[in-house]
C-alpha cells in the first residue's frame, strides 16, 4: 500500500483534516494535562505543562515561520503567525483592541480550556506563565524586537467578558 498523497486531496478535504488534527492535538494536550492533574495535582501538572510548552512553542513558531515563508517581522506578522498555532486553528480567536506597527493589544473573550474546566467544576487553569512564555517564544521567532506584556490572565482575577488580555510592543 502506498502513502497518502496530500497533493491529490481536494482543498475541502485538506481543510477538514487540518481542523481535525488541530482538535486531536488539543484533545491529546487536554487529556495529558487532566491525567497528570488527577494523579499528581494541579501544581505538578502546571509545572510539567510549562516545561512541555517551552520547547514545543519554539519548535511550532519556527515551523510556522517556515511554512508561511515569513521573511519580514513586525507585530502584525506575529498576530498572523499566532492564528496558525495548532491550538488556535479551531479555538475561539483573539480580538484586537488596538493595532499599530508599534503596539498591538488583544484579548480572548472565549477560552475553550477555561470554559471546559468550568463545565467540569474545576478551578481555572493558571495559564499566565504558559501563555506568556508561548507568546514570547512566538514573538521572538517572528520579530525579535517585540516584547509581550500581560494585562490580565488567570490566575489573575478577570472580568466576565474576557479571560485574558495581552500587549505586543516594539522595543525601541
Amino acid at each position: 500500500m502506498e502513502h497518502i498523497k496530500l497533493h491529490d486531496l481536494s482543498k475541502g478535504t485538506l481543510v477538514k483534516l487540518v481542523e481535525m488534527y488541530s482538535r486531536n492535538w488539543q484533545t491529546l494536550d487536554g487529556l495529558w494535562f487532566r491525567n497528570v492533574e488527577d494523579r499528581f495535582g494541579l501544581d505538578v501538572a502546571v509545572e510539567l505543562d510549562l516545561k512541555s510548552w517551552q520547547r514545543q512553542s519554539q519548535i511550532e513558531a519556527r515551523r510556522i515561520k517556515e511554512a508561511l515563508n515569513i521573511t519580514q517581522g513586525g507585530l502584525l506578522t506575529i498576530l498572523k503567525a499566532l492564528r496558525f498555532m495548532s491550538w488556535q486553528i479551531t479555538s475561539p480567536l483573539f480580538e484586537c483592541d488596538e493595532e499599530t506597527s508599534e503596539k498591538v493589544v488583544f484579548h480572548y473573550s472565549r477560552c475553550a480550556v477555561q470554559e471546559g474546566r468550568r463545565r467540569k467544576g474545576k478551578d481555572e487553569f493558571p495559564c499566565k506563565p504558559m501563555k506568556l512564555m508561548l507568546l514570547s517564544n512566538l514573538a521572538g521567532e517572528i520579530e525579535p524586537r517585540a516584547e509581550v506584556r500581560c494585562f490580565i490572565c488567570p490566575p489573575d482575577p478577570h472580568p466576565e467578558d474576557f479571560w485574558c488580555k495581552w500587549e505586543l510592543v516594539m522595543r525601541k
